[in-house]
């Protein structure tokens, strides 16, 4: 005999959805607080009110890109479905994602830079604990070869976090900056960040401002004859100290978002239109 279960308590049901849910968006707040204290001095020229709502602000979007964050990540196939404009400009743009993360996190800007009308839209994705910086400045290298012979154009280089620091290491060898119109940075730890000394694996741990990449003749460079620009959250929870958002060359185009939380960044629509914005001033400077 077949027996059937039945939910008699959908109001129940709901209400639990309704706490895991705020359970996720509230999360980050921990860590966002502890962002705040370590940047108390900026936080501090802030009135009271505006440090309260770029907290809020910031857990908000940190949480709700979390949960985003979480339910993309298995489609990555997603990067791989055919554009809405096939026909548009076909500059080539290549968007590499940042640490622990896979190309998912660019569905959305990937949306967006196609809805403004680019054609050329390519992802690259790389395993976060098996592999090293070096090892992966050099892949990433082959790629824009690649992507440049593929098209005839230079390509233009976008990075979320680590991706940033990866495009600038790749772009930094004259050959391949040749290559290259200009790079997008957003949420790029120029100076490391102290919260790698919590990372899993020895990527994620080079990321510290003491490591190799940051200290000594291995310091990560920039390209010199390019557009640069490195978009940043005032209110960033995983770059630390905020100050290490900012390049340490003067060539860096800055742009500043609302507060919104470090992955928050990708699904921003403030952030796509910064984006988009960047890419057409790399291509009619």
């Amino acid at each position: 005999m077949k027996t059937e279960y039945v939910n008699r308590n959908p109001a129940s049901t709901m209400i639990k959805i309704i706490f895991f849910a705020a359970l996720l968006i509230l999360l980050p707040l921990p860590l966002i607080l502890f962002a705040a204290l370590c940047n108390r001095t900026e936080m501090r020229s802030r009135s009271t009110g505006q440090m309260t709502k770029d907290i809020a602000r910031s857990t908000l979007s940190a949480g709700i890109s979390l949960i985003i964050a979480i339910c993309t990540r298995p489609f990555t196939f997603l990067c791989n479905l055919p554009l809405i404009k096939k026909n548009g400009d076909n500059t080539p743009i290549l968007m590499t994602h940042g640490l622990y993360h896979n190309k998912a996190a660019w569905l959305v800007m990937r949306y967006r830079l196609n809805l403004a009308g680019f054609t050329n839209l390519n992802t690259w994705q790389y395993n976060s604990f098996t592999t090293s910086y070096p090892e992966l400045v050099l892949e990433l290298r082959d790629i824009i070869s690649k992507l440049h012979l593929e098209s005839g154009k230079k390509v233009i280089l976008t990075g979320h976090s680590l991706g940033g620091l990866l495009s600038c290491g790749a772009a930094q060898d004259p050959e391949i900056e040749k290559m290259c119109a200009g790079i997008i940075t957003l949420g790029t730890p120029y100076r490391g960040s102290i919260l790698a000394n919590i990372a899993i694996g020895r990527l994620g741990r080079s990321l510290h401002p003491q490591s190799s990449l940051f200290k000594g003749k291995s310091i990560i460079g920039y390209p010199r004859n390019i557009s640069k620009t490195a978009i940043i959250s005032p209110t960033d929870e995983m770059v630390l100290p905020w100050s290490n958002l900012e390049p340490t060359s003067e060539e860096w185009a800055i742009k500043r978002t609302h507060a919104m939380g470090h992955v928050a960044m990708l699904y921003s629509r403030q952030v796509g239109n910064t984006v988009v914005e960047a890419i057409r001033k790399i291509q009619n400077p």
